[in-house]
């Protein structure tokens, strides 16, 4: 398997979507590292958001759960 195929795979499992795939691959065949490091470090921080933003629900639900059982 050669790099960019390599990198597409874990750009999948790492949940990127296709529009910042697309943008990974022009930037890699350009050579342009150091914008694929920030598109990379974008897609990071897209993962990380969506990361606390399931936490905070988590939360809730926990929250839910305490109450509910505090009632019974």
């Amino acid at each position: 398997m050669d790099d960019w195929n390599r990198l597409q795979t874990h750009l999948r499992d790492a949940g990127c979507d296709e529009q910042t795939i697309s943008r990974a691959e022009g930037l890699y065949a350009a050579g342009a590292w150091a914008e694929l490091n920030r598109c990379l470090r974008l897609c990071r921080c897209a993962q990380l958001e969506a990361l606390h933003l399931r936490q905070k629900q988590l939360d809730r639900l926990d929250l839910l759960i305490r109450q509910t059982q505090n009632r019974m």
